[in-house]
This record gives structure tokens, sequence and C-alpha cells, in this order.
């Protein structure tokens, strides 16, 4: 295990545990470089963007944007081969504020969307967009600062919710609106209130994707519920949850989905488990299964399930990576680094543990040192012999 970013006064961080970060490779390693790490991101604060040569150490600069936070960075990716990288950016000249910019890291040829990125599918060709200033009000580590969102006081807007792009044409339409979602699956007083879509997500195969609603809390209510809804490109809605309690969520296939959540039910208690989404039949996951929360997916080969979990509780201001071998029904924690606890909660250093192509390596952020830093490891190095892969 190695700290694989230099030691150069910046802070740096790749984000979300569900985007690749590595190149197909494996020895660059995309990356977000900040100067500071204790306090939100302004609209003015500039990210600069590039990949690590994980044998020399040396940063690489490709591009820098304004529109990022902590938790997902500027949503930056590999863009459909080695070559590209699509992140957001702030633009002032789009209906949002907001877009995203593929940029050809050889020629340093730049082309706009006229939305910002939530997710693209793996072929490339299409990408999912939300309200990133709606998202900013509801969790500032997720959203973008500085763009007031013109729906702020409408509850479920008919022209606001999920917008699908063809990224060849740039044409973009609103897929799916708020209202459409209220009224096709009314339940108070969630349904009632003000809604939001927080993280979206297009299965393996490009043609479905997955989505959180969740109500902003209204007077009386004691934070906020989650449904799960899956779609196809031509919007047609299957919710697979009601209001409950829906955290973190993997693809493991076309069909099925790893999710931590209470399974339909007010109760505080949640655990993995896997939904078909398309009967919708849902079952906690075998033992060992974890009783907290972790940003949970999956190796490229489906067998082992990595994820961190929070600081808090017996664990004090530690995170840890846990390792779940469902073969052999056997749960380690490899990993266990110490936190810098944040002055805000939207700015913590979620360890957001990921994969690389082949499921040899892996990376993941960590404030262990006091600064923001990411680390490299072996699967070997948490318990995964070689030929287990």
């Amino acid at each position: 295990m190695r700290i694989f970013t230099p030691d150069d006064g910046w802070h740096y961080f790749f984000g979300y545990y569900d985007l690749q970060p590595f190149d197909s490779t494996e020895r660059f390693h995309l990356m977000h470089r900040v100067p500071f790490m204790d306090s939100l991101p302004g609209p003015d604060d500039t990210a600069e963007l590039g990949e690590i040569d994980l044998e020399t150490g040396e940063f690489r600069k490709l591009a820098e944007t304004t529109a990022w936070n902590f938790q997902q960075g500027a949503m930056l990716r590999r863009f459909r081969d080695d070559g590209h990288i699509l992140y957001n950016v702030r633009d002032p000249g789009t209906p949002s504020g907001f877009a995203a910019e593929i940029l050809d890291t050889e020629t340093g040829a730049r082309r706009r969307l006229p939305v910002p990125a939530a997710d693209v599918s793996k072929d490339g060709r299409r990408l999912l967009s939300v309200n990133f200033s709606r998202i900013y009000d509801f969790r500032p580590g997720y959203g973008y600062a500085g763009v007031p969102d013109p729906w702020k006081e409408i509850r479920a807007p008919q022209d606001d919710g999920v917008f699908l792009t063809d990224t060849v044409t740039g044409e973009t339409r609103l897929l799916i609106s708020y209202a459409a979602i209220r009224e096709a699956f009314p339940e108070p007083p969630y349904s009632d209130g003000k809604l939001l879509v927080n993280h979206i997500t297009f299965g393996p195969a490009g043609d479905r994707f997955l989505f959180l609603v969740r109500n902003f809390p209204q007077p009386g209510q004691r934070g906020w519920k989650t449904e799960l809804i899956v779609s196809d490109l031509e919007g047609n809605m299957k919710r697979l949850t009601g209001f409950c309690l829906n955290s973190h969520y993997h693809w493991k296939n076309d069909r099925e989905i790893l999710i931590v959540s209470s399974l339909r039910t007010e109760d505080s208690s949640f655990a993995l488990a896997l939904i078909d989404s398309e009967t919708g039949a849902a079952a906690p996951l075998p033992e060992p299964n974890p009783d907290f929360d972790i940003h949970c997916i999956y190796s490229p080969d489906r067998r082992w399930i990595v994820g961190d979990s929070y600081p808090g509780g017996s664990r004090g201001a530690t995170r840890s990576l846990w390792l779940i071998d469902t073969e052999r029904g056997i749960m380690t924690e490899p990993v266990r680094v110490d936190t810098v606890i944040p002055p805000v909660v939207d700015i913590r250093c979620d360890l957001h543990v990921r994969w690389s192509p082949s499921g040899k390596l892996l990376s993941f952020d960590s404030t262990h040192t006091g600064r923001r830093t990411s680390v490299l490891l072996t699967a070997e190095e948490i318990g995964i012999p070689s030929a287990g892969l």
C-alpha cells in the first residue's frame, strides 16, 4: 500500500467509488488537484484535472474547472478511450450554467455538451444530466455552488428532472420530469415534498438507468427518505422501492443491483441487498453482511465486494476498507486509516475504494496524513490471491 500522489503542497483526490480512474494499461490514474481541503468550494475556486503516472509519480495537468465538489469532483472520467476525458465545467451560455466538456488529451481539442454530466453510458454515446444547483441546495458536497436553482420554490417542477443527451449530436431532451415522478408514484408525505434526483447511473448495457429520488426534509420530519427507480431510455419507469432507507449501490449486471437498503421498510436498520430490476424481487445478501453503510462495489469478476465505512462510534476517527468474498462467505477489514474530521460534513474524505479494470489494483482517497492524498494497493495486499482474479 502506498501513497501515489505527489507531496508538493497540493491536495489530491479522485472522487466517487463507481467511476473508473485507471486507463486501460493501468499505469495512469485520473486525479483532481486543489489548493485547500477545509472549506466548501465556491464558484471561483479552481480544481486542476489531470492524471498521475503510477510509475513515476508525476502529475500531468490536462484541464481545469470551477464546477466541482469534494465528493464526486467534476465527474471526471475516461470518455470512450484512453485519449479522451469528460468532466463538468461552469458555462453561463447553457440553460443550467454548467456543461460537460470532452477533451482530446493528445491534440487539446475541446467540445462542450449543453448540459453537465451526472453519468455517461459505457460506450460514451449517451449522457444523463440533472440539476446540480438543486443538488447543492440539498447536499452541497454533491452539487455546484454559485448558480441559483430556477425551480427552488417548486416541489416537483414540470420542466426539470432527468435529461438525456446524445453525445455525438448534442441533442438533449427532458426524459423524466419531477412532476411525472410524483404523479407516477404518489406516496405522501414524502412525494408531497420537494423532490430531488441525487444519484443516477446507467446499467452496464446502457439501455436502462437507476436513480434515487429523495425528499427535502419538511417541518417535523427527521432527515430524508429515498425511493429507488429504474427507467429505460424512453422514460418508462419502474419503482423498485418506495421511500425508505436506500443508500449506495452498484450494478452487479444488467439486471441485478447491489444496494445498502432497508428494503421498503421505515426501519432504521439496513443491509447489503440484491434487487432484481425486472421483477422487483429483493433480499439481503447472505452473511456476512455489514450492518453499516458502505460504498459498495463489485470486483470486475463479481466475486468480491469492497466498500468503505464512515468514522464514528466504536471506530472513532478512522475509516475502514472492507472486503467480502461472496463465494466463501468471509468479510475482512484489511485496511483501517485515520481520517480528518472536517468542520463541515460535505467536505469529508470518504475512501471511495475503486477497482482497476483487471481487478488487480485498487485506489482510494484518504486524509490519514493530514492532507488529501490517494493510495494505491494491490488485490493481493487486501487478501485476494492472484488465482482469485
